[in-house]
């Protein structure tokens, strides 16, 4: 049979192929804008979105279930305490607590019509933080904390401001924890910090335009997200617990609403216009994942390892990872259907930093292709997942592997597995 090629030519600014995009487009049977993602492990999350939306899944993804609306407010964030407990709040005061891991929701004490939540955050089963703006009496300054799992919640004045609002909130423990926020008469952000579990706020940093978010990942590395502007970074980074903010990321002209990182060299950014952003060295540099339909807003976004993540958006758009949101380039290459597996030594090798791997598999099978350095440890898996019989070719890119910063030169080890089983592995060499 003629051998021929199809080459697919892939770019980031016009592809709509999800999967050639490191992100795969998941059903989430709505149109609803949808706010906030979270998972429980790698088969049961949540999301919840606009006038009262809420998904969960159970196998990752590949089906989500709408939960019966009860309440049409928007719901705008969500915070997931253990395998059971899990908190959404939103709009006109709408708080809600879940105790069976999502699939019952029942309205909280915390009633406050006037009041728009956007943040919530839970530091353990029993102490949880949640905040907004309020709009009666012009009183903005109160964050709300719970000590008992939700039964009550005391409010907490934030830097003694009665124009301020809450953004968004992050605690590492019961006592440390930060909040963006703002005082809307001046057009003033800021970035807050406590010590003693809320009691008390210290203003750190501030500017415009507006930030959205706050994440940390330890008490010293944390990250800043928000508008941009030329003279305002889009991402910032703190390594001493706030005192300072690094801006390491030039404008992009979006905004940037979620951050998430899973250690402190591996995260991921998403915002506007369809923008998801990764970065391997802790925020000093982003590269563009995305190549997705423009005019989608992503609002959140969440890893359960770092490999495996969704980003949710406008739209009822949920998109998902198992590769860390890596363009892989993993092609199909011929109408051929090999008699047998195959793994081809790489081209070129050595290589800097790009090199092409091709394997072949004669019927559907579960195929993993993974890098591993001389000591054996997996740096980077390119493909793990069930694929047709046929003829492939993956681009891997050094500069970019998932388990780590950019690779040093040396030699690696490239191997194929189906069903789990090594069927062959090969030396390349990357020559800096």
């Amino acid at each position: 049979m003629k051998l021929f090629k199809i080459i697919l030519l892939l770019t980031l600014c016009s592809s709509n192929l999800f999967s050639q995009s490191g992100w795969i487009h998941q059903n989430s049977g709505i149109t609803t804008k949808l706010n906030s993602v979270k998972f429980i492990n790698s088969n049961t999350g949540i999301c919840v979105g606009n006038y009262g939306v809420i998904l969960r899944t159970t196998n990752g993804g590949v089906n989500w279930t709408q939960k019966s609306i009860v309440y049409e407010n928007n719901l705008k964030s969500l915070a997931i305490t253990s395998a059971n407990i899990g908190y959404t709040v939103g709009d006109s005061g709408l708080a809600l607590k879940s105790t069976d891991g999502g699939i019952t929701w029942t309205r909280m004490s915390l009633v406050k019509p006037y009041y728009f939540f956007s943040s919530v955050f839970v530091v353990n089963d029993s102490i949880g933080y949640t905040g907004g703006v309020e709009y009666h009496d012009m009183k903005f300054n109160k964050i709300f904390k719970t000590t008992n799992n939700g039964s009550s919640w005391d409010s907490v004045e934030v830097n003694g401001s009665a124009f301020s609002y809450v953004k968004s909130l992050f605690f590492i423990n019961s006592s440390l924890g930060w909040l963006t926020g703002g005082i809307p008469l001046l057009s003033t952000e800021y970035v807050s910090r406590t010590v003693n579990g809320g009691l008390n706020w210290s203003i750190q940093y501030n500017r415009q335009p507006p930030f959205n978010t706050v994440y940390f990942i330890d008490s010293l590395n944390g990250w800043l997200s928000g508008q941009s502007s030329a003279a305002a970074p889009t991402i910032l980074r703190t390594t001493n617990s706030g005192d300072n903010w690094i801006s390491e990321f030039p404008g992009t002209g979006y905004i940037i609403n979620s951050i998430y990182f899973t250690d402190k060299r591996n995260g991921w950014a998403a915002g506007e216009n369809r923008i998801i952003q990764s970065t391997t060295n802790g925020g000093i540099n982003w590269i563009n994942q995305t190549a997705t339909q423009p005019g989608i807003n992503y609002n959140s976004v969440y890893f359960t390892d770092s490999l495996t993540g969704w980003a949710v958006g406008d739209s009822g758009t949920i998109l998902k990872t198992t590769t860390g949101g890596v363009l892989t380039n993993f092609t199909n290459t011929s109408s051929e259907i090999p008699d047998k597996y195959f793994l081809s030594q790489n081209y070129p090798n050595p290589f800097n930093p790009v090199t092409h791997l091709e394997f072949g598999i004669p019927e559907l099978e579960f195929v993993s292709l993974k890098i591993f350095d001389v000591l054996g440890n997996e740096v980077s898996t390119l493909v793990n997942e069930n694929k047709p019989p046929g003829r492939y070719e993956v681009t891997f890119n050094a500069s970019n592997a998932r388990q780590g910063s950019d690779l040093p030169s040396g030699i690696y080890f490239y191997s194929l597995l189906i069903d789990g089983n090594t069927m062959d592995t090969k030396r390349m060499i990357l020559l800096k």
